[in-house]
């Protein structure tokens, strides 16, 4: 099935679910059947109707189900958790909020802080070093100062 007809047939039934106010688990499942059976008729744009759905998590999830991803990677919002780097390195690249690159810069630093406080172990032997690594970590975190 060429990119055309398998995008017509996804794409207003994955609206259709959101316009109803379809929760996120029938969603995910079927959209997820839907997609599966698409890639059964050799759909190979999957990417180009992931695009138009970025801001629907559940969405988002069928298409991980199936092993559909943007080659950015920044569809997975669970892997950009665990790489604050590499989800900022992906946002230079689209046309992002100024609101969400504050978001991903605060995570970031709270990422670097957590990392900063699991080293307090590694300096405890230094006089005063925990109470300079509990500061440092304090001064760049954004959660600690809210």
């Amino acid at each position: 099935m060429g990119w055309n007809s398998a995008n017509r047939i996804f794409a207003p039934v994955a609206r259709a679910l959101v316009d109803t106010g379809a929760d996120d688990t029938t969603k995910r499942k079927v959209l997820g059947d839907l997609i599966g059976e698409l890639q059964e008729g050799d759909w190979d744009t999957e990417d180009e109707s992931l695009e138009d759905f970025l801001d629907d998590p559940a969405i988002v999830k069928a298409f991980a189900d199936k092993g559909v991803h943007l080659s950015d990677r920044r569809c997975c919002r669970a892997e950009h958790a665990k790489d604050p780097a590499a989800y900022l390195l992906a946002l230079r690249h689209e046309d992002v909020s100024e609101d969400e690159m504050a978001q991903a810069i605060d995570a970031y630093a709270h990422h670097l802080a957590t990392r900063i406080r699991s080293t307090r172990d590694e300096t405890r032997g230094a006089t005063q070093a925990s109470k300079v690594t509990d500061y440092a970590a304090d001064l760049i975190d954004p959660k600690v100062q809210s």
